[in-house]
């Protein structure tokens, strides 16, 4: 089960946030099975009871603490980076991005909002704090080009605010009013005068005979505005109160003949729903959500009046529901948000190699799979010498790239893919040999000297009583010889292979008669049979367990010494990969 921690302006009563947390929560079920969900919420209890998740304070200490248990840290949703309204809020969000980084836990920044941006520390720290991120998606154009602007020169991925893909709640709060109803969804903001909006909102209710609806999107203090726009206007107008769940409220937008939407959810709930509305403008990403789904040209805060209004209003009115937006692109975008964090949970890439961010029961699951699909996969064991020969070997690199499974075996693909586990090599042979002996699926051995194979063959049929080794044969063959190996394997029909050549050989050889050799799962294993023999005596459990396997080995074999100064390479080369962006 994969451990889930998103962060966000939740807990607070933003009903646009709340809805960015609804989808996110669904978005994420549907694509991950089993996904175990934490959320960081001011009010956890009502985070926990109105989304069935696992809920904590905001507090650096309960998130710290929660990520060292995660794997993988969701930044998520609206405009948390910005410091127009607050610096220290992005101060917050930053110091979570970069704890995460601490924490060595894959970082997603989740369909977010950015900008504005417009202190200097501000944007120095943005930059420090999102150049770590393994996956940045932002929710517009804008968004990225803030993002370039200040400098971070990561892959930015344009998606779309994941409040698109909510559903409706039809609570049917506006039954009995009379219709045209026109909603008015505002906040407060500097240039807002309430007596100009109360007089513009009873200029429209007098023009088209309709119902002012008055819907608040963030709890008291939207309630607030609607109250004073309310108690300013000569007609009765509705305030929406006592809606809980933002698909609530998104189902009272969808009862709208219209609506004036300041909130830039608010536009979002009525476009998904196809109800006209006129965009208010008072920050840059709803102009360009307008923008986005072709609404009309937004108006400013600051120039609300029935000047302004009553024009635009009635010629959406007019359109009969006859006005579409365009936002099936964009939700389909949405919907990539939630496919960027299952790879990100599977997968990494380190140094241009991508490889598979699996744990042993996993791996081998998948290497079961293979086995009922008959059609032939390379699977490789990686570790750092790999990488840093797959940078001065180009067919080797090429090998990696083809490999149908890349797992971490080594600490140095862990410290580098920011991962809990690594699957050892020799840890895989004997899983698999277990499951194969329960399944009754037949292996083949090739590799070490005779003596040696056998032995670690004989070995493997006494842990596991069953296991079928259909052959066993040494790794010292010529040139001349290679034919007659490959033809016994394919006549032995293995559904396992276990090669044994070295490091690297053994991956060409298998990716050079893989399609010929038929089998279903081709591994290289290295130095396992000398280990499974008794040849080479294995770490104890504390040690590989410390991440030192590679010192113990290196002070029984001295000669080993050239091989392992492939470990501080490959972390320079990671560390200089890292600063390059």
């Amino acid at each position: 089960m994969k451990k889930v921690l998103i962060s966000g302006y939740y807990g607070f009563g933003n009903t646009g946030d709340e809805a960015i947390l609804s989808a996110m929560i669904t978005s994420l079920r549907s694509e991950i099975p089993n996904v175990d969900i934490t959320v960081s919420s001011f009010h956890p209890h009502e985070t926990e009871a109105g989304y069935g998740v696992k809920a904590i304070p905001r507090s650096i200490k309960d998130i710290r603490r929660t990520l060292r248990k995660s794997d993988l840290f969701i930044s998520g949703g609206g405009g948390l980076l910005q410091d127009v309204t607050s610096g220290r809020s992005l101060a917050y969000y930053c110091l979570l991005l970069i704890l995460a980084r601490v924490e060595r836990v894959p970082v997603m920044i989740y369909g977010q909002g950015i900008g504005p941006i417009k202190r200097f520390f501000s944007k120095f720290l943005v930059k420090l704090a999102i150049s770590g991120c393994n996956v940045i998606a932002v929710r517009d154009e804008g968004s990225k080009r803030v993002l370039e602007k200040i400098g971070v020169r990561r892959e930015i991925v344009v998606t779309a605010d994941p409040a698109l893909l909510l559903k409706p709640v039809r609570v049917s709060r506006l039954a009995g009013v009379k219709r045209p109803a026109i909603g008015f969804a505002l906040r407060a903001w500097p240039g807002i005068d309430f007596t100009r909006i109360a007089k513009a909102a009873d200029e429209v209710a007098d023009r088209f005979d309709a119902s002012v609806v008055l819907i608040p999107f963030h709890g008291s203090r939207d309630r607030s505005v609607a109250e004073q726009v309310a108690g300013r206007m000569v007609r009765k107008a509705l305030v929406i109160d006592d809606v809980e769940l933002p698909s609530e409220t998104l189902g009272v937008i969808g009862e709208l003949d219209a609506l004036v939407g300041m909130r830039l959810h608010s536009t979002i709930f009525a476009a998904v729903q196809g109800v006209p509305f006129v965009p208010v403008a008072y920050d840059p990403k709803v102009e360009e959500f307008a923008s986005s789904v072709g609404a009309l040209q937004p108006i400013a805060c600051k120039d609300i009046t029935s000047d302004t209004l009553i024009p635009r209003i009635e010629k959406l009115l007019g359109l009969n529901g006859g006005f579409a937006y365009s936002v099936e692109g964009l939700r389909m975008r949405a919907r990539h948000n939630a496919v960027l964090a299952k790879h990100l949970l599977k997968e990494r890439r380190i140094l241009g190699i991508r490889f598979d961010a699996l744990e042993m029961d996993e791996a081998a699951a998948i290497i079961e799979g293979y086995i009922a699909e008959k059609k032939p996969h390379l699977v490789v064991t990686l570790n750092a010498e790999m990488m840093v020969t797959a940078g001065n070997d180009e067919g080797f690199r090429s090998v990696l790239k083809k490999a149908d499974l890349l797992v971490p075996d080594s600490i140095g693909i862990v410290w580098a893919g920011r991962l809990r586990a690594r699957v050892p090599g020799i840890d895989m042979v004997d899983e698999l040999a277990k499951r194969a002996a329960l399944r009754g699926h037949r292996v083949f051995m090739i590799g070490a000297k005779q003596d040696v194979v056998e032995e670690a063959a004989a070995e493997l049929q006494r842990r596991y009583p069953g296991l079928k080794i259909v052959g066993a044969r040494c790794g010292y063959f010529s040139k001349r010889e290679e034919k007659q190996v490959v033809d016994e394997i394919r006549q032995a029909s293995p559904d396992i292979l276990f090669v044994g050549l070295g490091m690297g050989k053994q991956e060409k050889w298998i990716a050079k008669h893989l399609y010929y050799l038929n089998v279903p799962v081709c591994l290289g294993v290295g130095g396992s049979f000398d280990v499974i023999a008794g040849k080479v005596k294995q770490a104890p459990v504390w040690i590989r367990q410390a991440g030192l396997e590679w010192l113990y080995r290196l002070l029984q074999q001295p000669t080993r010494l050239k091989r392992m100064l492939a470990l501080p390479k490959f972390v320079f080369m990671v560390i200089r990969e890292r600063r390059l962006y």
